[in-house]
């Protein structure tokens, strides 16, 4: 499987603090991560987000309306995100039966690649 660019970057930045980490990965963990930041699956996460999260998250994830700013969400804190959304926190509402599992993953791509392209 070729990682992109976008893939190959957010892998390097979940594991550099981590050396031995990465020389650890194996290939299955390198790919499970090349699919889960897909382009497509950041296209989609894009889509849902200017429908559903936008309004309140902000058009830069700047957590604009006191909302949650998702620039700074801790990229090795996944479940964190998945169970954030799916059981709602604070005003933000719970999306558990709304969006199955697979667009909660979606919208993670787009928020784990900070729309796309890695900022931090």
């Amino acid at each position: 499987m070729k990682l992109t660019m976008t893939t190959a970057l957010l892998f390097v930045l979940l594991f550099a603090n981590n050396a031995s980490a990465v020389e650890s990965t194996t290939p299955e963990v390198q790919q499970s991560i090349a699919l889960e930041f897909s382009t497509d699956r950041i296209e989609k996460g894009k889509k849902m987000y200017k429908q559903l999260c936008l309004r309140c998250h902000g058009p830069e994830m700047n957590g604009g309306n006191n909302a949650f700013d998702l620039r700074i969400f801790p990229l090795d804190q996944r479940e964190r995100f998945f169970n954030s959304v799916m059981n709602g926190k604070r005003a933000m509402p719970p999306w558990k039966g709304v969006l199955s599992e697979e667009e909660i993953g979606n919208l993670w791509a787009y928020v784990g690649t900070r729309g796309g392209t890695l900022q931090r």
